[in-house]
Order: C-alpha cells, then structure tokens, then sequence
C-alpha cells in the first residue's frame, strides 16, 4: 500500500515537471525588420502587413516586443479578441523565471485568448517597472 502511494506520487510530480518545463513558447515574426539604410533613410515605408486577424490560429505564447505590444492592444480596441494577456517578464528576475512556464500553461488552457510574453529588454522602462507584471486587458 505504502509503495503504490510513492509510485503515484512520483508519476505525479514527474508529470507536473514535465507540463511547467517542457513548454516551449512560439515565436511568432510580427514585422519584416529594416535594414541600417532604410531605417536611417526611410527608403521603403515601415509598413507592417501583418493584421491582428493573421492571430486567431495561434495557440501559445507569442514573444514579443513593442510592436507586438501595440498590436495586442490594437486586438483589444478593434474588438477582434475580447480580451488579451499580457506578460511583462524580466530574465534576471526569479520570480519571472518561475511564472513564466506557467504562463505557458495558461495560453494552452485558455487558447482563445492571445498571449502575449514581452521581455524588459524589449520595451522602454515605461511599459512595466515590476517582473513580472501580468495583465488581462479588455476594453470595456
């Protein structure tokens, strides 16, 4: 009795282990980058064809960064998604190392919500002073 008990709780923990660590976020590209010359001399329009529609069949977390950011906020004022979640993560922080693979649990469970993971050296130090910062923004 005793050792089947042991046995269930090691498949357990190997089975949370495996479901918080094994998550693997999708990279998603939100916009051609510019090379050095058209950014300095504005030879081709920074236009980025990507619409917020081009989102709805994506399941995981999508990393980003201040593009992407707008873009998630953009999903949420155009009502294309009613609600988005927003990560603000720090790579040197604990916390953040520990909440972010559960982030990546959240967006599997709760797929037909845009996630979105954005890294502090990523964005100005406007978009978030604390990591990490979870938000669920609705517009309303």
């Amino acid at each position: 009795m005793g050792l089947r008990f042991w046995e269930t709780g090691i498949l357990m923990l190997v089975l949370w282990g495996r479901l918080t660590c094994a998550v693997v976020a999708v990279r998603f590209p939100l916009c051609p980058t510019e090379s050095v010359t058209d950014s300095i001399f504005r030879f081709q329009d920074s236009f980025c064809p990507i619409s917020c529609n081009d989102f709805q069949d994506i399941v995981g977390v999508i990393e980003g960064d201040e593009v992407s950011l707008q873009m998630a906020l953009n999903m949420v004022h155009k009502n294309s998604h009613e609600y988005v979640a927003v990560l603000f993560y720090a790579s040197w922080c604990p916390f953040s190392r520990n909440f972010r693979p559960s982030f990546s649990v959240l967006s599997s469970l709760y797929s037909s919500i845009p996630h979105f993971a954005i890294e502090e050296s990523a964005i100005r130090p406007r978009y978030a002073k604390d990591y990490p910062s979870f938000y669920i923004y609705n517009f309303e």
